[in-house]
C-alpha cells in the first residue's frame, strides 16, 4: 500500500491544488485507520456470531468478561493499526530501520500476548496491549510533529 501511493502522488499532485506532500502523515493515517476498522470488524464478527443464543455469558463457560475484554482489544489494535501505519510509512521514507522493526515486533508481541485470553490471563494481554498503544502513540505523535507544549496547549484551551 506504501508503494501504490507514493507512486500516486505524482497523480494526486498534477489534480489537485494543494500541495500533496504536505499531506503525507494524512495518507498513512487513513491507511492505518481503515486497515484498523476492518481488523476489528474481522476480529469482533466471529465474537458476536458466538454471542447469538439465549443468555450467552461466556464461549464454553469461560469468563462473563471475554465480550469486555473482546471489545477492548478490538478498540486497542484499531488504534495501534492506525499508528503504526503512522510510523511505519515515515519509517519507510526516512529508512529508519529501528521504527520499522518497532512496528512488525510490537505487532508480534501485542498479538501473542494475546493468546494468553484462552487461558483467562485477560490483565496480562490487556495490559501489555495498552502499555504498547501508549508507546506507539507517543511515538505516532512526534513523527507528525507533535510536541509536548502543543499538547499542553491543546487541554488549556478547553
Amino acid at each position: 500500500m506504501y508503494w501504490v501511493l507514493r507512486k500516486a502522488e505524482r497523480g494526486l499532485e498534477k489534480v489537485t491544488t494543494t500541495h500533496v506532500a504536505d499531506s503525507r502523515h494524512v495518507f498513512a493515517y487513513v491507511c492505518g485507520l481503515g486497515f484498523g476498522f476492518m481488523s476489528g470488524a474481522f476480529a469482533l464478527v466471529n465474537v458476536l456470531a458466538d454471542a447469538v443464543g439465549p443468555g450467552t455469558m461466556g464461549l464454553r463457560q469461560g469468563s462473563e468478561y471475554f465480550f469486555i475484554i473482546s471489545a477492548a482489544i478490538t478498540l486497542c489494535f484499531i488504534l495501534l493499526h492506525t499508528f503504526w501505519g503512522v510510523i511505519f510509512f515515515y519509517a519507510l521514507d526516512k529508512k529508519n530501520w529501528g521504527q520499522i522493526i518497532w512496528v512488525v515486533g510490537s505487532h508480534l508481541v501485542v498479538s501473542c500476548m494475546t493468546l494468553l485470553n484462552r487461558y483467562q490471563v485477560y490483565a496480562a494481554s490487556l495490559l501489555s496491549a495498552y502499555i504498547v498503544l501508549v508507546i506507539t502513540t507517543i511515538l505516532a505523535f512526534r513523527i507528525v510533529g507533535g510536541r509536548t507544549q502543543s499538547f499542553i496547549l491543546c487541554f488549556q484551551r478547553n
